[in-house]
């Protein structure tokens, strides 16, 4: 009864003590002026901001009488800042001053700098760049040099992902960076800068790209929301929230979709599965990527239904960072493929098939990290997640081997969750950080897959298959660290344990087969790390000794990484660097089964020669070389890396015309090159030119049919983009051109294959009187392989009017507009089966019309 009674004053408090105050705007000549920028602030805190409307007008609603302060800001006007004491009265009218002065002569010095550098912080100037054609951060990070995106959506500084893409300091779901780049618009930035050595809200050092807000962007209530509608039932809905604020970030994103655009990626997916450890190591926990999740468009259609929420907020004594992820889609392909054999195999070996496949279902993620700090220089650091999915796959396979036709019914449903509690203490010793770190990691999966045929499986008697196969797996960890930052160099130490069970089942319903296997790890870790800087150049290395227990086999190993940096002073930032690692790396669980383990690919795989305690040993050098010159905006960036492994996990395969076996066995060797060379230049005042060279070299050995072999492939892609920056016109261009070529080669019946595919594109983007907004692409795409070649004109764009002031945008999208039906994309390779020429099915062209609302 006390509550209600207190709730019932305070809302009669509101309703006779609250005041509305009105403000009026205008010139020294008493003209009205509208869209001025207005916000009520007290003791320095924003409390909320309006715009003037046509007549020069805003109103403000306040909770109690007392003294405020107005902050006017407008292009056109000084600035100013007026007190006003509300206790007097209501209505209010300020006068500001034109700060447009005239300016006789115009000297130009030089351009404006796009970075600039201050310790281990580049921030970038976005308006040397920006020519208001942009509509969100994505399309602003592909113009400053030497960032970019990649397929998957990431943002990559010098060819490496960026660790976490912040705003105003704080996390946006994670390292989820689509959520930020993708759904926080150009205008609201103000800045951007890229951090080198970032301290996460654990402690660990990470890279991180910092989104800088306008004013009015802060601690109020922002976002948008969008409807669209088009052909063959196309549609769009999207709605973004967002409060960004000294209270901390607030974002809530929806979006439901049937054009395949996926708010959440692949290596999303893999991130938010991935076990956090004390110092950024490599935890990600095996499982298998939802078929679902497809965002190449090579799809006839699919639907999305997302949801997210997130909170941070980063504080001297307590910071907090909670994310909420949900994700269901629909799916459906088709695809032919064509295989060859190998010469010399029986003709039913030779097969044609269609194949037609429907899927669904989802994956979800809720994420809580929290960090409190302690007056003594420690904190204390908590994480948990927990990550269910489920994947429920049907396929039909028609398969004609020009001596009868078979067909297969398949239907595949994965259930996985993953769930991990992290705890760690830290403590500050002057220059020497303790910490002590406690994990807990649980993964469950389970796999039904149902086939039934017109033919007998696997070389059994039966036409049907019912397989279930169960695992889970079950972690602990202790960890220690010490970091010392002595004057003449840097020595960490760790040593740490770590036990881990791994249990699995998998039965068959009609053979009976059936198996189970434990696997139980201990391993200990000791670890010491050390970093000298001499002049310009830095030194670090680390030196690990680890000892395992595999159900009672005992292992030991060390792993070794050295690193030289040299990075001169001077105007132009340049950087040197060479690295090598060597690693060991043991047998996944999955992989020790020695029953059949079928999928839905029709093969099986089981285990020939494996132990849990069998090793592979990488060896990998890396290269690095950076240019860059902050004033001029050039970037260069060139690395080359390769790895060999003395002996590989490989593969054992054989054909039995329908079905193939794969074994897995020991190879000799794997070798891989890798280079990249990465250019972004300035021409003149009012071009930029990317242009990316890379190529891939990797020879693996393997076994056919139980015959050596080895496998070569051989990938190089080359592209250029011409993109204007006319300041003071209202059209930008793009032209460009990718070129992609492939080589698979094969020494076993001397076979094999090549892919060459040539883009060549043009693009106009314009703005107008800041009210339409348009950007168009066309891009003429040659698909070549050995049997076939495709040519399709694909042509797509968006076109917005939005009137200046307004709260409603009028859009119309369009995407492969001259193949509204379908097209398709080829592909050939050579499996250790026979050569494979595929032909995919890729989503339809649309065309849709809608309203995009802005608060």
């Amino acid at each position: 009864m006390k509550n209600i009674i207190s709730l019932l004053l305070f809302f009669s408090f509101e309703i006779f003590f609250s005041q509305n105050i009105k403000i009026k705007v205008a010139d020294s000549f008493g003209k009205q002026l509208s869209n001025v920028n207005v916000q009520l602030q007290e003791n320095g805190k924003t409390l909320q901001f309006k715009k003037t409307d046509q007549n020069g007008s805003c109103d403000f609603n306040i909770p109690t009488k007392g003294i405020y302060t107005l902050k006017f800001t407008s292009i056109l006007y000084k600035a100013k800042l007026v007190e006003i004491n509300t206790n007097d009265r209501s209505d209010f009218e300020v006068v500001l001053e034109n700060q447009i002065t005239e300016i006789k002569e115009v000297e130009i010095k030089s351009r404006p700098k796009i970075a600039t550098a201050k310790g281990d912080t580049i921030s970038y100037n976005i308006k040397a760049v920006k020519d208001g054609t942009e509509r969100t951060v994505e399309d602003l990070l592909k113009k400053l040099p030497g960032l970019d995106i990649n397929e998957n959506g990431k943002v990559t500084n010098n060819g490496n992902v960026v660790g976490q893409v912040l705003v105003e300091g704080n996390e946006l779901f994670g390292r989820n960076h689509k959520m930020a780049t993708q759904n926080i618009t150009a205008d609201m930035i103000e800045g951007i800068d890229l951090w080198q050595n970032y301290t996460t809200i654990s402690g660990n050092q990470s890279s991180a790209l910092n989104l800088k807000l306008k004013d009015e962007y802060k601690a109020r209530i922002t976002g948008n929301a969008e409807a669209n509608y088009g052909n063959k039932g196309s549609y769009l809905g999207h709605a973004n929230v967002f409060k960004f604020g000294k209270a901390g970030n607030l974002a809530l994103i929806s979006d439901a979709n049937s054009i395949a655009k996926d708010p959440i990626g692949i290596m999303d997916f893999y991130e938010m599965n991935k076990q956090e450890e004390i110092d950024n190591t490599d935890g990600v926990t095996s499982v298998d990527t939802p078929s679902f999740l497809n965002n190449d468009g090579r799809i006839k259609s699919k639907d999305n239904l997302f949801g997210a929420l997130q909170y941070s907020k980063s504080g001297k004594k307590l910071s907090v960072t909670a994310f909420s992820i949900f994700d269901t889609s629909q799916l459906e392909k088709f695809s032919t493929i064509n295989r060859v054999a190998f010469p010399g195999q029986p003709a039913n070996y030779n097969f044609f098939e269609s194949k037609s496949e429907k899927n669904n279902g989802y994956f979800g993620t809720l994420q809580v990290k929290v960090k409190r700090i302690f007056t003594d220089n420690s904190f204390l650091y908590y994480s948990f997640g927990y990550n269910p999915s489920e994947d429920h796959f049907n396929q039909d396979i028609d398969r004609n081997t020009f001596i009868k036709n078979s067909f297969f019914d398949i239907g595949n449903s994965v259930k996985s969750s993953n769930f991990g509690n992290f705890l760690s203490w830290n403590k500050n010793f002057g220059n020497s950080k303790m910490t002590f770190a406690f994990s807990q990691q649980q993964n469950n999966y389970q796999s039904n897959l149902d086939i039934n045929s017109t033919e007998n499986l696997f070389q059994n008697p039966f036409n049907s298959l019912g397989q279930i196969l169960d695992s889970d797996s079950k972690k602990y960890a202790l960890d220690f660290y010490l970091k010392n930052k002595f004057s003449f160099m840097t020595v960490n130490l760790r040593s740490g344990y770590s036990n881990k069970n791994e249990n699995a089942s998998m039965s068959e319903i009609f053979t009976d087969e059936a198996e189970s296997r434990i696997l139980k790890t201990n391993h200990f870790l000791n670890e010491i790390f050390a970093q000298k800087f001499v002049g310009a150049f830095d030194f670090s290395g680390t030196f690990s000794a680890h000892f395992l227990n595999f159900n009672q086999v005992e292992k030991t190993y060390f792993e070794k990484n050295f690193k030289i940096k040299f990075q001169p002073k001077a105007n132009v930032k340049t950087v040197f660097a060479l690295e090598y690692a060597n690693k060991y790396k043991s047998p996944e669980f999955i992989q020790l089964l020695y029953n059949r383990n079928y999928n839905r690919n029709l093969s099986y795989i089981a285990n020939s020669s494996l132990l849990p305690e069998t090793l592979m040993s990488t060896n990998a050098f890396k290269l690095n070389f950076i240019r860059f010159n902050l004033n001029k905006g050039n970037h260069f960036l060139a690395m080359l890396v390769y790895e060999k492994a003395n002996s590989n996990f490989s593969s054992d395969v054989s054909n039995y015309g329908q079905f193939s076996e794969t074994l897995n066995v020991i190879g000799n060797l794997d070798d891989r090159w890798f280079l990249i060379v990465s250019d972004d230049r300035r021409i003149g005042g009012y071009f930029s030119l990317k242009s990316k060279f890379t190529g891939l070299y990797t020879r693996t050995n393997n076994f056919i049919n139980h015959q050596h072999n080895q496998t070569d492939l051989k990938n190089f892609e080359i592209g250029q983009r011409l993109r204007t920056n006319f300041k003071e016109s209202s059209v930008q261009f793009d032209v460009g051109y990718t070129f992609t070529k492939s080589f698979f080669e094969q020494s076993l019946f001397n076979t094999s294959s090549s892919q060459q595919n040539l883009k060549l594109s043009a693009g106009i983007r314009t703005n107008i009187q800041k009210e339409w907004i348009g950007s168009f692409l066309g891009e003429y795409l040659i698909q070549k392989t050995q049997q076939n070649t495709i040519k399709n004109f694909l042509l797509g764009g968006q076109i917005s009017y939005r009137k200046e002031n307004s709260l409603f945008e009028y859009n119309l999208t369009m995407n492969n507009v001259l193949n509204l039906n379908s097209f398709h994309y080829i592909n050939s390779s050579v499996s250790l089966l026979g050569t494979d020429e595929a032909s995919v099915t890729a989503l339809h062209g649309y065309i849709m019309g809608g309203l995009k609302y802005y608060f």
